[in-house]
């Protein structure tokens, strides 16, 4: 596995923060974190509801609107490069000349649009080809702040402020989800992703069905079974006081939400009830990309999801290797990802965003990397997705007063865009000002 925090302590700071987000940093009154004993699962809840609820919540939402609307959100820590991620195949003289040591030598072109592909995403092109892939080249917002720290914080909460701040995706949920189902909104992970965090909204991090189970470790067979029944009787009353009264609610729906994932286990065997038809190559990202295109096509009311790729793209060093060792993940990972939901049926329903937290410097450095800067590079997939380049690619022989790339469309704009044109929802209602930031044409 890569190791993700080679790079500058910057990120390595913010990463670890993340790990530890939702244990140091306090959570308002309603909302509770509960781990109960599973190695996997975390239901960040509003309120208590009987066990059933949480089954009887996700079939309904389920039936009511089997076509429903999903969002797969996937995040490329430590800034992804936009100058050899999509090369500026028509500015490439300017471009050697930025980085006579890192240049992408061989581009795989985009067909007429000035523009090509890294080597190692030739799934990525396979999908742009294909009409499947809409490339955002240049976001970032105005007056960058370089930090890993900040600019993350900004992205997850769609708001420019320090200040603590619940997820973008969070908010849409308090603002049209279920007051009931937690697997509504799911992290691909052992702790929740800041982009999910709600106010009010039941959501839940969710690393496999596997690790969602319970276990207590040294016990099993009778014993444990004896255990669990034990552990269910005494949760079944209710304490008073609010702290425990809240830590029982969550505890109670983790384990409901484990008991509805335990059909979808491996069994002894390694026979996997969620695999499809489609091989992901060896990974993690490609491991809880599979886990998640099996869980869409389950009656279980997701709606938004996240995914972090764990690549290193913090390469202020030997950019040309980590690079292209972390595109080659997450490219082969996604191709995958889009070809199970086709063969699963269910490809029509989900819009894969793909983000990082900001871009590099357009000049190379002194170590062969390039250092943080403006101007990054995401994209949407999916089958009704706006194919092409949607926004103007950076102009190589204009930077801004910092020799950054200039920034050319505010990420806000495409989350703006996402919640109109793809989750039907006034942007207004979760993006403060969002009628400032126009709006792109990602759906079609």
């Amino acid at each position: 596995m890569t190791n993700a925090h080679r790079a500058c302590d910057d990120f390595h700071s913010t990463s670890e923060s993340r790990r530890r987000s939702f244990l140091d940093t306090p959570l308002s009154r309603r909302q509770v974190i509960g781990r109960g004993l599973g190695a996997g699962l975390a239901v960040y809840a509003a309120k208590a509801m009987p066990l059933a609820r949480i089954l009887e919540a996700a079939s309904a939402e389920a039936a009511v609107a089997p076509n429903a609307p999903v969002v797969v959100a996937v995040f490329m820590p430590g800034g992804c490069d936009l100058l050899d991620t999509i090369v500026p195949v028509g500015q490439y003289g300017r471009y050697a000349d930025l980085r006579p040591g890192v240049k992408v030598d061989a581009p795989l072109p985009l067909g007429s649009t000035g523009l090509g592909v890294n080597p190692q995403l030739a799934g990525l092109k396979a999908m742009f080809d294909a009409g499947k892939v809409g490339l955002m080249p240049g976001i970032d917002y105005a007056n960058p702040d370089l930090s890993h720290f900040h600019s993350r914080h900004f992205w997850e909460t769609g708001l420019i402020t320090p200040d603590q701040a619940t997820g973008w995706l969070g908010r849409w949920l308090d603002h049209g989800g279920s007051p009931d189902n937690p697997l509504q909104g799911i992290s691909m992970d052992y702790s929740l992703s800041p982009v999910l965090r709600s106010g009010s909204a039941p959501v839940a991090a969710v690393s496999s069905p596997d690790g969602a189970q319970f276990y207590i470790p040294g016990m099993w067979g009778d014993a444990f079974d004896r255990a669990m029944d034990t552990w269910t009787q005494i949760s079944s009353g209710k304490p008073s006081a609010p702290g425990p009264a809240a830590a029982h609610a969550a505890s109670r729906q983790a384990k409901a939400v484990a008991d509805i994932l335990a059909p979808y286990q491996k069994d002894d065997k390694g026979n996997d009830p969620l695999k499809g038809s489609v091989t992901y190559p060896d990974g993690d990202l490609g491991d809880r990309l599979q886990v998640l295109a099996g869980m869409l096509s389950l009656p279980l009311g997701i709606r938004v999801a996240t995914v972090d790729a764990n690549g290193d793209f913090d390469t202020h060093d030997n950019q040309a290797e980590e690079l292209g060792k972390g595109l080659a993940d997450v490219g082969g990972a996604l191709a995958a990802f889009q070809a199970d939901l086709e063969a699963r049926g269910v490809a029509d329903r989900v819009l894969t965003l793909v983000w990082s937290e900001f871009g590099r410097r357009p000049e190379q450095n002194d170590s062969g990397g390039t250092d943080h800067g403006a101007g990054g590079i995401a994209w949407v997939q999916g089958t009704r997705v706006a194919g092409g380049v949607l926004t103007d690619y950076p102009d190589l022989n204009k930077f801004d007063s910092e020799d950054n790339l200039n920034v050319t469309v505010d990420f806000r704009r495409v989350y703006c865009s996402v919640l109109e044109q793809w989750l039907g929802t006034d942007a207004s209602q979760v993006i403060p000002n969002a009628g400032a930031f126009g709006r792109l044409q990602l759906v079609r």
